[in-house]
């Protein structure tokens, strides 16, 4: 690695833990300059912007995406299977990416460009489920379901679970991952099957 690379991850590193607490707006490049341990012109030798450095941030901590890679190669279409495997890869998601999301609670409906950017990776999951339902729908593997409704259902009751886990931890309520995903995948899959 070049010491330019090094110099940009000391920014990058810096600027996602200021920004996951105080905002992007908050956030001020001799902040950042002071975290890193750099000087204000190094930062901006590295970075024009601090909106250039946001986008290195999230491209540098919004980890690799493996839904495409679940739903083209892991999905047998057994429903309570599938979404087990959909939620595993969700929370796994989530965890590695906890600073980005921090980020993207706090510049909700403050920067569309961030809320844009930083909400990506949730539409793609939505766009895969529905196509998933529509083709267990054809299957009749599931009811006649308002599909839309019931993804964002399945994707609300994910993100609640993280949500509970990363705000609070252990405080509220000490459910492990995976009794997590059995159970609330059972009670899911009764709900769609209209059992």
């Amino acid at each position: 690695m070049s010491q330019k690379e090094k110099t940009a991850d000391k920014i990058l590193l810096a600027a996602i833990d200021i920004m996951q607490l105080k905002g992007f707006s908050a956030t001020t490049t001799r902040e950042i300059a002071l975290a890193a341990g750099v000087s204000e012109m190094t930062l901006f030798r590295t970075f024009r912007s601090k909106q250039e450095i946001l986008d290195g941030i999230v491209e540098k901590y919004s980890y690799a995406f493996t839904m495409k890679r679940v739903f083209n190669e892991e999905l047998t279409y057994e429903l309570e299977h599938d979404l087990a495997t959909v939620s595993r890869t969700y929370q796994l998601f989530m965890e590695k990416n906890k600073k980005i999301v921090l980020l993207a609670y706090k510049e909700c409906n403050v920067h569309d460009h961030i809320s844009e950017r930083l909400t990506a990776n949730p539409r793609l999951i939505k766009s895969y489920l529905m196509d998933y339902f529509e083709e267990m729908k054809k299957k009749n593997k599931i009811g006649n379901i308002n599909i839309e409704l019931q993804v964002m259902n399945f994707l609300w009751m994910n993100l609640g679970y993280f949500s509970a886990q990363f705000i609070s931890g252990t405080k509220v309520a000490q459910i492990p991952l995976e009794t997590f995903i059995e159970h609330s995948v059972k009670t899911f899959a009764i709900g769609l099957k209209g059992e």
